[in-house]
């Protein structure tokens, strides 16, 4: 999971008199009535308790938001985690984040961290209220970043603000390192920290909510068991390789030259064909789709090259080829390795001559048309075993294109799966569809053999199945549910027998989410059994 990924609507269940995520309670409250909260705290106990106050509120709050990002979701590095805490500080409104720098070594332990809070609310807030003041004054902010760091770390990291809007800065900006690395400067800071055990009250409260959330689950499945009720500009583009594939189609689409297209099934070679299309010259004119492998060669020749009356049976008028059809505009070729060798003679003529001949006449036609094909064959060893032209091969791939496999572009399968829910949202007629977060980090552990294709398809099915417009992990196929949870592969001739019963005792349990009634009726043993093996595993 990256920090970049995260989004509101898939965080916070949004329900009439209920607002979690994950199963911590949540609640909205208004901008004003905080302010006057403010105001009221330093008219009465004065400006230093009130900072120690609001300090602290915003330690726990970070601290609760990096122990639901750790119990959430699954990071692909501490860097990632940590970015969480400045992204979901956006995403809740209470500031436009930018990281302007983050070093990060866990092995010399060195941690710095500089962070812009663009439109902070409690600036703005600050200034409307009392107008500028002779100190910062984004407590809270200052207090988030250090408790939502200090948890990640497990070690105290403390954020000072150098500069704040309400004290008459350009832009609110502030710094967080160990307590070490600030030297004296963080004498007189710590006192705004001093208070009970937070940590230890968030590694209490991260437990209860795993609980919670595994008995939501459970009550969720027994439910569904009663009451089971193309853009101009591409989607998902995040990754290197895909970055660099559009690269390549925008500046070959300014130009007439033939473009194949390869790829495995699935990948988007058509969707790439259309964007060629859509930023070339020819882009008023027709795109026209011809699926060469699911046609046979009379059938084929006509559809491409058009006939004349009475060119064979059934031929009752003339009639015009795709190639003409497509004039000015672009013909798309799909499965171009599928086709028999004397069609290949002929689609070389197109290609060479730009002229064709339509079934049943002698007079060749000039056509202006753009050509791009695409396979999922390998047209080289197709050469190499005598069944296909070199020669059409050349013509054809002036300008080769390789689709990347959605497993090697993982960063762009959560755009990609946002984008076929709303699309579903609309086709289906389920308002507000939405992916659960759970099922985020599901989506990136699967393999997708089908590609693009695959995920699109898994998806409406887990639309189709989703309880009141909520994809949860077991909405999809239950391969693709198992290959979030699958076990580590462990070699039998490494464990001894005793170890492959405890092994297989602890998944049991896992699956049945830690019921010792159900796991031992799933092992066919008596639950003082189970209890007693469970006893002799921790001695």
């Amino acid at each position: 999971m990256k920090s970049q990924d995260l989004k509101i609507e898939e965080l916070i269940d949004f329900s009439e008199g209920w607002l979690s995520l994950k199963g911590r309670r949540l609640v909205i409250q208004d901008i004003h009535a905080f302010t006057q909260l403010r105001k009221d705290l330093l008219e009465t106990i004065g400006i230093e308790q009130t900072r120690g106050i609001l300090t602290r509120f915003g330690f726990f709050w970070g601290q609760a938001d990096a122990a639901a990002m750790k119990r959430i979701f699954e990071w692909d590095n501490l860097r990632e985690w940590i970015l969480a805490g400045p992204r979901l500080q956006s995403i809740q409104g209470i500031a436009r984040c930018v990281v302007k720098s983050l070093e990060l070594d866990e092995n010399s332990r060195n941690f710095r961290m500089e962070i812009i809070w663009n439109d902070c609310f409690e600036a703005r807030e600050h200034l409307i209220e009392f107008g500028k003041g002779d100190q910062p004054m984004c407590w809270i902010m200052a207090g988030y970043s250090s408790g939502y760091a200090t948890f990640c770390l497990k070690r105290d990291i403390y954020f000072m603000e150098e500069k704040c809007r309400a004290r008459g800065d350009r832009v609110c900006m502030a710094t967080g390192m160990e307590r070490e690395a600030w030297g004296e400067r963080i004498s007189d800071y710590l006192r705004y920290f001093q208070s009970e055990d937070i940590y230890g009250k968030i590694i209490r409260l991260t437990e209860d909510l795993k609980k919670k959330q595994m008995e939501i689950e459970r009550q969720r499945k027994r439910i569904a068991l009663v009451d089971p009720t193309e853009a101009k500009n591409l989607i998902g583009v995040r990754s290197r390789s895909f970055r660099q594939v559009i690269a390549t189609a925008s500046q070959v689409a300014h130009f007439n030259s033939t473009v194949l297209i390869m790829g495995e099934s699935g990948t988007g070679k058509e969707v790439l064909a259309r964007y060629i299309h859509k930023h070339s010259h020819r882009n008023e004119g027709s795109f026209i789709t011809v699926n060469c492998g699911a046609l046979p060669d009379t059938l084929l020749e006509s559809e491409l090259f058009g006939h004349t009356a009475g060119a064979f049976t059934g031929a009752n008028k003339d009639r015009i080829g795709l190639f003409e059809e497509a004039k000015k505009g672009t013909i798309f070729l799909d499965e171009i390795g599928d086709i028999s060798p004397a069609m290949q003679i002929k689609l070389l003529r197109v290609l060479q001559e730009k002229e064709i001949l339509r079934l049943g006449e002698n007079r060749p036609r000039k056509i202006d048309v753009r050509i791009i094909a695409a396979t999922n064959r390998d047209l080289e060893k197709a050469i190499l075993e005598g069944i296909y032209r070199e020669d059409l091969y050349y013509r054809l791939a002036v300008v080769v294109i390789q689709m990347p496999l959605l497993k090697e572009r993982k960063e762009d399968i959560l755009p990609l799966a946002r984008y076929f829910v709303k699309r579903f949202s609309r086709k289906l007629r389920i308002p507000r569809l939405r992916l659960d977060a759970s099922t985020l980090d599901t989506l990136l552990a699967y393999e997708w053999p089908g590609n693009v294709r695959e995920l699109e398809n898994v998806l409406e099915r887990a639309a189709i199945f989703s309880l009141n417009g909520v994809i949860m992990p077991e909405n999809l196929p239950s391969n693709i549910y198992r290959a979030s949870g699958r076990p580590k592969a462990v070699n039998p001739l490494e464990m001894t027998l005793a170890q492959v019963e405890e092994e297989h005792i602890k998944n049991v349990l896992e699956l049945t989410h830690q019921s010792k009634s159900k796991a031992a009726k799933a092992l066919g043993i008596s639950t003082a059994t189970l209890w007693r093996k469970l006893k002799k595993d921790k001695e």
